[in-house]
């Protein structure tokens, strides 16, 4: 399998690197991101061997430590992180999962090989103070949309709820007599968030005031259209900056937070896992390491003694 210099090793027909993104394109139905991100992982993978296959080394003699190598390489020459690390093996593995599939090779060189271990990393959230501050911001602010604004930050911190669950409500999902909105969850599993009388209220002030259109979303753009993901996020940008609170944050800390300020309350684990549509426990028990951290600096703080 000698290659010349200048040879482009997605032409090379032995490798079928071709043919391997066609079958995750049209036959795994990937999306063009995740297709656009295989690709870039092979010619990653590809570029680093290059050296050793003008040297006679073929695919079919490929083992799990010569993958490891490849590993090393990124993580030392490269600094990946282990998350990134584990999609060039996610990538790799389906690469020769797909020549095996399709007989251009007897076995798979990556199958044996374990993902990088992930370090957990606790969650930014901000603290009931911070919190304190962005609403009195929203609620000081001068704007056609703060409306609609303050119900859709109401929302997330008196439900926890997930920004893609919030951008799907529809008006008929709520129910304003129990104080509850079906949501669509992850794997469109449906699922009820509680909401409080701050949310209520804010929530039947909006639609008070929200324009007759014919869309069956709650929240909506400027244009009449369901409002993206993407908007919410800027606008949470832009009240986070209005009210000086300089920290990295998201929508999704308002959830991270929500969390954390209940178990810091007093809430059990069990009542907020639900809360939060978590599947397993272990899921949710990332909040304790939180709420630990919280009481140490209360500790160091008030402690008489140094």
């Amino acid at each position: 399998m000698n290659m010349k210099a200048d040879e482009n090793i997605n032409q090379k027909k032995e490798y079928r690197i071709k043919e391997f993104i066609n079958y995750i394109t049209v036959e795994e139905n990937l999306s063009p991101r995740t297709v656009k991100e295989y690709n870039h992982d092979l010619k990653l993978f590809f570029e680093f061997y290059k050296p050793f296959l003008k040297q006679e080394l073929r695919l079919d003699t490929m083992d799990d430590k010569t993958i490891r190598e490849f590993l090393t390489y990124l993580k030392i020459n490269k600094s990946y992180t282990p998350k990134a690390i584990n999609r060039k093996i996610a990538t790799i593995r389906s690469y020769f999962d797909f020549l095996v599939t399709e007989g251009y090779l007897k076995t798979n060189p990556v199958q044996k090989l374990k993902s990088a271990k992930l370090g957990r990393h606790l969650p930014k959230v901000l603290t009931e103070s911070d919190i304190k501050l962005f609403f009195e911001t929203l609620y000081n602010t001068k704007d056609d949309f703060v409306i609609r604004d303050i119900a859709i930050f109401e929302l997330f911190y008196a439900s926890g709820i997930r920004i893609s669950e919030l951008t799907g409500i529809n008006i008929e999902d709520i129910d304003f007599d129990n104080m509850m909105i079906k949501v669509k969850g992850k794997g469109d599993k449906e699922r009820i968030v509680l909401i409080n009388e701050s949310a209520y209220k804010a929530i039947n002030n909006y639609l008070n005031q929200r324009p007759q259109v014919n869309s069956r979303s709650l929240f909506i753009s400027k244009k009449n259209t369901r409002l993206s993901a993407r908007m919410i996020e800027y606008i949470f940008e832009k009240y986070l900056k209005k009210a000086g609170i300089n920290k990295p944050a998201s929508p999704h800390t308002l959830r991270h937070s929500f969390a954390t300020h209940m178990l810091q309350r007093g809430s059990d684990l069990v009542t907020i896992k639900e809360l939060l549509g978590h599947a397993n426990l272990s899921t949710t028990q990332i909040y304790t390491n939180i709420s630990l951290q919280h009481i140490k600096e209360t500790y160091n703080k008030t402690h008489p003694r140094e």
